[in-house]
């Protein structure tokens, strides 16, 4: 049976002090910053708009902190399944993520990096996560976003909310 594990990188496999940054419309002043974390469940007010320049920023991933993800990860990696990351970052870090996942044993088979604005990121993660169904028998999907977990259903996706 062809298993594929699919992680998201920001809060799932990997903890950094990237923040997503809150800025007023009318002079760009920062109004708020916000972990990943916060950064999924907060409501953009109608006068302000996000700043993701951090995680356009490779240096960030250099000093991630692995989180307990990583063990499984590690672990399905060395048995010979199929591990891809799935990310919300733009392409531009794409190689600074796999050095990092590299450094922790895992051997990724590809990473995609779907950026853009909060309200395409679901639909790229399901085109995604679409494509990749097509090749497995079972697939396991790992994210800390609750919309990206229920972009769809399918009966050889598992996903998890972490």
């Amino acid at each position: 049976m062809d298993k594929a594990f699919i992680f998201d990188f920001d809060d799932t496999l990997a903890e950094t002090e990237c923040k997503v940054i809150v800025r007023a419309d009318a002079d760009d002043q920062i109004v708020a910053r916000l972990s990943p974390k916060q950064y999924n469940t907060h409501k953009l007010r109608f006068d302000c708009h996000y700043d993701y320049s951090d995680f356009r920023d490779g240096s960030f991933i250099k000093h991630a902190s692995p989180t307990w993800l990583i063990h499984l990860a590690k672990e399905v990696s060395a048995e010979g399944h199929n591990v891809f990351i799935l990310t919300a970052r733009e392409h531009k870090v794409i190689g600074e993520i796999e050095e990092w996942l590299s450094d922790q044993d895992v051997d990724i088979t590809a990473s995609y990096c779907v950026g853009g604005t909060s309200s395409q990121i679901a639909e790229r993660k399901k085109r995604v996560l679409l494509d990749i169904v097509k090749k497995y028998d079972k697939i396991y999907f790992y994210d800390d976003s609750e919309e990206n977990v229920n972009i769809f259903q399918h009966e050889k996706l598992r996903s998890y909310l972490v």
